[in-house]
């Protein structure tokens, strides 16, 4: 269950961003982040434990908002090739672990966090970042630039091991590359777990 919900007051306070690859992150960071997605995520609240801040894969990069000493906002990205239904792979930053703390929802603080991301994934030199997320955070994502994969099917690995097709939406944002380029087959698959 999510533990209770610390009050922040944001009202455009500082949040300060800071970088960092998966082995730089310092301990009392995971046990924040862990904290941060138990209440982002209350329904998988109990992965979220001491210092575990990852679903399932982990990332290689990390975006954190800190506010009031405490992270509010993270994004994770990992690169990897996804396979595509015509026999290829391309690769992407494989974005994912998303979070705003809820208290601090409808303050711009995501769209600052994609603003981010864009960056982070231009420095990575991938030509595509790529996420999976929920049908109603499509509009979210759209106006940060990211588009909607309709039609192409996302294989992927749950995290029981098994492998299924997402139910819901794909997104795929040029970084390195004209969307033009994006592989339109019918499938892609994530040969690993999602962040």
């Amino acid at each position: 269950m999510c533990r209770g919900s610390p009050r922040f007051g944001y009202n455009g306070g500082m949040i300060t961003w800071s970088r960092f690859w998966e082995s730089d992150v310092p301990r009392d960071t995971h046990e924040g982040l862990a904290e941060l997605f138990a209440h982002a995520y209350p329904r998988s609240a109990a992965k979220f434990t001491g210092a575990r801040s990852w679903s399932n894969a982990r990332p290689e990069r990390r975006i954190v908002g800190v506010l009031d000493g405490r992270p509010v906002a993270h994004l994770g990205v990992l690169r990897r090739f996804l396979r595509t239904g015509d026999g290829g792979s391309v690769l992407v930053g494989d974005v994912g672990l998303l979070a705003v703390h809820p208290d601090l929802h409808r303050q711009g603080i995501g769209g600052q966090l994609l603003h981010r991301a864009a960056a982070q994934l231009a420095e990575l030199e991938v030509p595509f970042g790529f996420l999976t997320c929920g049908n109603h955070v499509v509009p979210v994502y759209r106006s940060a630039g990211w588009h909607r994969l309709d039609g192409q099917v996302t294989r992927m690995i749950d995290s029981r091991g098994e492998t299924v097709v997402y139910g819901e939406a794909s997104m795929v944002i040029p970084v390195g590359a004209g969307l033009s380029d994006w592989p339109h087959g019918q499938s892609v698959d994530r040969d690993g777990w999602e962040l």
